[in-house]
């Protein structure tokens, strides 16, 4: 095998590339970091040694593992900072909602299309709300509904109301 000593040892121009190929493991990160990939290749691609045809194979095997460890360092990255971005934005009074619960349908917040302000019997959708969709669980905010006696879907036509 032709190659020159100078070139593969630890500390010479293409010593990372050749651990890294080797002994992925024992590169560190500030290492892998400071390589220079367009450098590398090229100094691979036009040798100031004769180079035989496996070493610059294993060389390049050790620029693709480098280069996707430095891919794998800006995923991590990116990701971080993603997640601080989306924290930063959340707010203190972020309220979580359930799937669903933050939308209503057309008609429940539409009014009717023949519907006149002056006409003060007139029946609203908003009127006939179903409560048991909105208190599925019979307690909000600590009270229970039953024992409050609103457990019926239609207690408004069954209230007395004072004239």
């Amino acid at each position: 095998m032709f190659y020159s000593q100078y070139v593969l040892a630890k500390k010479g121009p293409l010593g990372k590339i050749w651990l890294a190929a080797h002994m992925e493991k024992k590169v560190p990160k500030l290492q892998i970091i400071a390589t220079n990939i367009a450098e590398s290749v090229d100094s691979i691609e036009n040798p100031t040694v004769p180079m035989a045809l496996r070493v610059s194979g294993h060389l390049l095997l050790g620029v693709v593992r480098i280069f996707s460890r430095k891919v794998h360092y800006l995923l991590t990255d990116c990701s971080e900072a993603m997640v601080k971005i989306k924290d930063a934005f959340r707010g203190p009074g972020a309220v979580e909602m359930a799937p669903g619960a933050s939308t209503r349908r057309y008609d429940d917040i539409t009014n009717p299309d023949n519907f006149d302000e002056l006409e003060l019997d007139t029946e609203l959708p908003s009127q006939a709300f179903d409560f048991s969709r909105v208190l599925e669980d019979e307690v909000s905010a600590g009270i229970n509904m039953k024992e409050v006696g609103i457990a019926d879907t239609q207690f408004v036509d069954t209230l007395d109301m004072p004239d």
